[in-house]
């Protein structure tokens, strides 16, 4: 479909600029078409909202524009696998097609101290989409490494 690849850099983009803002590096977008209608960042610091994950910013930001609708005809693009919680944000706001870079496995192998047990869920965001009716689209891991820089130091200094 459209131009993935830079649409994802797009996104790793974010990310970075998310973690020099003082939050988790994550970020997303919604493209329609080919052009980009919004773009979030993570706010989970910033914001002082746990919830703020960069999908879960792009569903309330589309909604305040009154764009809400564009979930269904374009595509999420983001730097990493969403969790269950943006799955299912994304999914009940209308969209049904997502692209990601890192996935949640690689990014819980950056993330976790060699001496620690890793906290993640298990089960994948395409596992959740395909329990769903109607079932959402997820394609990735797309340009893991290039993604994983942002989370590189960031989360064991």
């Amino acid at each position: 479909m459209f131009d993935d690849h830079a649409l994802l850099t797009r996104t790793i983009e974010l990310a970075a600029a998310s973690r020099t803002s003082g939050d988790h590096p994550f970020g997303a977008l919604l493209a329609v078409g080919g052009d980009i209608v919004a773009e979030a960042n993570n706010r989970v610091n910033t914001g002082d909202d746990i919830t703020a994950h960069a999908e879960l910013t792009l569903v309330r930001v589309l909604q305040q524009q009154g764009n809400l609708h564009l979930l269904a005809e374009g595509t999420v693009y983001a730097s990493c696998e969403p969790c269950p919680m943006c799955v299912g944000a994304m999914f009940w706001a209308g969209a049904r097609r997502v692209v990601y870079a890192l996935s949640a496995a690689r990014l819980s192998e950056i993330a976790t101290p060699p001496d620690r047990q890793p906290v993640r869920f298990v089960i994948t965001a395409a596992e959740i989409a395909q329990a769903a009716e109607p079932p959402m689209s997820f394609e990735g891991p797309q340009r893991e490494d290039e993604a994983a820089v942002p989370h590189l130091g960031y989360w064991i200094p």
